[in-house]
């Protein structure tokens, strides 16, 4: 079962401390690992699913890019569904059928909007 976090407000969705306890229960995810990302960009973070029990080992998520902070790798369908929610936006194709999708503003700006995004991606990394 994927759990969402017990919030009191839908404000910000990252700010500060919030960033660092969004980042804390990103990894508390079951198989989250963070990766190393290297591409000359300072406070990029790069997190992926390794699950040796279902043979997956894939990146699903970036933080810190200049998009809107929040990025995900998903399939296409996934892609048009995030989009329709207005969570995010296809911004490029990626290898092996995915899309990077970066959040949109509304899910920058809300806590929940911003967890969806995030556990859509989570999902389809463990599918």
């Amino acid at each position: 079962m994927i759990r969402r976090r017990r919030i009191r407000d839908d404000g910000p969705a990252r700010s500060g401390r919030t960033e660092d306890a969004f980042h804390q229960w990103v990894l508390s995810l079951p198989w989250v690992v963070e990766r190393p990302y290297s591409l000359g960009t300072p406070g990029v973070r790069a997190f992926a699913v390794e699950c040796a029990p279902l043979g997956r080992r894939e990146l699903w998520l970036l933080t810190g890019l200049p998009l809107r902070g929040i990025a995900v790798l998903v399939p296409c369908e996934a892609a048009r569904a995030i989009e329709d929610a207005g969570w995010g936006r296809p911004v490029s194709p990626m290898p092996a059928g995915r899309v990077l999708v970066a959040a949109s503003e509304h899910a920058t700006a809300q806590v929940s909007s911003a967890e969806a995004l995030v556990l859509s991606a989570y999902s389809c990394a463990m599918a």
